[in-house]
């Protein structure tokens, strides 16, 4: 069978077609159409944060939740608030031979993820690149809406500059901090780093895994055969 995988975000849809392996990227909003246009074939992926309806009648459709049978074990104290985006990234590193490591997903929000000795056990959830730069411009009456610079320093000598070090380059030292406190806390020796902001990150924390662009489909991907190969699609 060739599913079509996808990862519908907060913002993005993520879809990989594996009868063709033609990667699709669009709005949130345009998934139930794009859904609609292929309803005939084999469904399989999850919803991070986003609701949406499931197709009447369609037995095909597979819409992967925390009830389902996972390979990971969890400390977490309620699993139906656990984003799925989360959860999902790190079974599949688990299934790619990875006991205990920290997952940094890095897209609207930007998530630590704590896994030891095949346990979830939490981690934390902060704003994201964009979301801080949207917040200081709409929360208050005079700073202007700025963009990620990766000229921005430390010093900022004008107000947009102040802006840019106050995310930008704040922004990677609470990163740098948070995989220090995580990794020395817990015993952790594997960082990985993924999500479409991954790449803004400085050359001293390139002494981590970054994974490779679109990651959230090979992990869905490895998820679809788990549940295949265990017979519980």
């Amino acid at each position: 069978m060739n599913p079509i995988l996808f990862d519908l975000g907060n913002t993005t849809a993520k879809v990989l077609d594996t009868g063709t392996n033609q990667i699709y990227r669009f709005s949130k909003d345009d998934f139930e159409g794009f859904l609609h246009d292929h309803q005939h074939r084999e469904f399989f992926g999850y919803t991070s944060g986003t609701v949406f309806l499931r197709p009447d009648q369609d037995e095909s459709f597979r819409l992967l939740s925390a009830n389902d049978p996972w390979p990971l074990a969890s400390n977490y104290r309620n699993m139906q608030t656990l984003g799925m985006d989360r959860w999902a990234l790190c079974n599949a590193h688990f299934l790619e031979g990875y006991n205990s490591f920290l997952l940094v997903t890095m897209g609207t929000c930007i998530t630590y993820n704590v896994v030891r000795d095949g346990f979830f056990l939490g981690g934390a959830i902060s704003p994201g690149w964009e979301m801080r730069y949207e917040a200081m411009n709409k929360m208050t009456a005079a700073l202007p809406r700025v963009q990620y610079s990766e000229m921005s320093e430390l010093l900022g000598s004008d107000t947009e500059g102040s802006l840019q070090a106050g995310v930008d380059i704040a922004l990677q030292k609470e990163i740098e901090g948070m995989i220090t406190d995580y990794t020395s806390t817990f015993k952790l020796n594997q960082v990985l780093i993924c999500g479409g902001h991954s790449e803004r990150l400085p050359k001293p924390l390139k002494n981590y895994i970054f994974a490779p662009v679109n990651y959230e489909l090979h992990a869905i991907r490895r998820l679809y055969d788990y549940y295949a190969e265990n017979g519980t699609l």
